[in-house]
């Protein structure tokens, strides 16, 4: 069953139906579930499929030829051609990048032909596809990615499963649908994590390894950053502490990971304080790096470096050991992007009491603000997110409104995320229409 890829099914569908021939470029990370939504998409359709190999120039002219040979149909319907690593053909260049490119043309029958092109190659597509496919780039119709699911489809994946524990299995393995399908909702979240992450044949317990090999060189260089980054390293210079690489070299490889999507740039929102400098973030500290996705985070946090008690321990005390008593802390960043995602699907069913201009978060030197969102007319809407048993104490709700005001927003509204609330809170919301608070057993 495919969940939560409406949006791509009907980008596809809108191109199919379009008159004439086209050549998309679809692509996303790994394992996001490209080859399922292309499946669903082809479902009754004519269609031709073909997997690049890593092979010299005249083996892959050879299997377009073959491709080629494939296609025509007597239905009179649109032919979809799909080509999968196209990314392995058009790095070779020359005569198989125009063969290849040129399959939306010739004679395509009536109603043409819809070749579509996909490549986990981020960075690659974003940034060097166009330069390496020279002139032939113009077939290019159009270029979609495909990006991460949202929290919000897991409740499909996982009906069994209660809110918390569908946060946990999000925390692990983020929106990668084709990880989702490693799991079974049939078992505990503990009973998947220990059979599929920390079992030795696990499927993904050396899956970052293998996707790290793959895509980039010097993994030992880049193992040691994302290790760093995963213990708490956000700034540059604590990399540069931590690793020992140069501040230009560790620019180079936070950016070869930002085009992988497994490593971000955070900026804190500018407060839009009267009487500073344009853009001035008062208290806020500079951008930094965190690991964008769950998985890697996961991997790098508890796995990499963790041999050793593997070896000697099973993968049930493992889990009992070292991830399940810090499980709350590890689980802090996947929460604030549940809530924002929450919050972000809220903006665009015009829930929220402000009309969303810019949505982001807040991180200063002496307190952070989970997530912002700033107004059109003006006004903010802070969000509080604690994901912790112990629920949200009344000296936090207070040190939220402090770091705000130190900070040059406005509290114009606030809402809290957790399951428990101190009664005082509890008491401020019945008697503030400008607080609410949001139970995450119902998200």
């Amino acid at each position: 069953m495919l969940i939560g890829r409406s949006e791509e099914l009907e980008y596809l569908k809108g191109y199919y139906e379009k008159a004439g021939s086209h050549l998309l470029i679809f692509y996303g990370q790994r394992y996001i579930g490209k080859t399922a939504i292309l499946r669903e998409f082809t479902r009754g359709k004519p269609y031709c499929y073909h997997m690049a190999k890593s092979c010299s120039g005249e083996e892959q002219l050879a299997e377009l030829g073959k491709l080629r040979e494939r296609t025509g149909n007597s239905s009179g319907d649109k032919e979809v051609i799909i080509v999968e690593e196209f990314h392995r053909m058009v790095r070779n260049g020359g005569e198989v990048t125009e063969a290849l490119f040129g399959l939306s043309g010739g004679a395509a029958g009536e109603n043409g032909v819809l070749v579509i092109l996909t490549s986990p190659c981020i960075g690659w597509v974003e940034n060097r596809m166009v330069s390496a496919a020279g002139k032939a780039a113009r077939n290019i119709s159009d270029v979609f990615k495909v990006r991460e699911l949202d929290f919000r489809y897991m409740a499909e994946c996982f009906p069994a499963y209660s809110a918390r524990q569908r946060m946990e299995v999000y925390g692990a393995l983020g929106g990668m649908a084709g990880w989702w399908q490693l799991f079974s909702g049939r078992c505990s979240v503990k009973e998947n994590v220990c059979r599929t992450v920390l079992e030795g044949g696990g499927m993904l317990h050396r899956m970052a390894d293998a996707l790290l090999s793959e895509e980039l060189r010097e993994p030992a260089v880049y193992n040691t950053i994302l290790a760093a980054l995963a213990s708490g390293k956000e700034k540059l210079n604590e990399l540069y502490l931590s690793t020992g690489y140069s501040r230009a070299k560790l620019s180079v490889y936070l950016g070869n990971l930002a085009e992988m999507n497994w490593v971000e740039k955070v900026y804190s929102l500018d407060t839009g304080k009267k009487g500073g400098k344009p853009g001035a973030k008062d208290g806020a500290k500079k951008g930094i790096y965190r690991i964008c996705n769950h998985y890697v985070r996961y991997y790098y946090t508890y796995i990499y470096g963790g041999d050793d008690r593997l070896f000697r321990m099973s993968p049930e005390r493992y889990y009992n050991t070292y991830i399940l008593p810090d499980r709350d802390r590890y689980m802090e960043e996947p929460f604030r992007e549940i809530c924002r995602q929450h919050m972000e699907l809220c903006a665009g069913r015009g829930e929220l009491p402000v009309k969303a201009r810019r949505i982001g978060s807040w991180t200063g030197k002496t307190g952070n603000i989970d997530i912002v969102v700033q107004g059109e007319d003006g006004k903010n809407l802070l969000a509080l997110c604690r994901i912790s048993r112990r629920g949200i104490s009344y000296e936090e709700y207070k040190g939220l409104l402090e770091t705000a005001k130190k900070a040059g927003f406005g509290a114009d509204y606030v809402w809290l995320y957790g399951e428990l609330f101190d009664e005082r809170i509890v008491r401020d919301a019945e008697h503030n229409g400008n607080l609410t608070l949001i139970d995450i057993r119902d998200m």
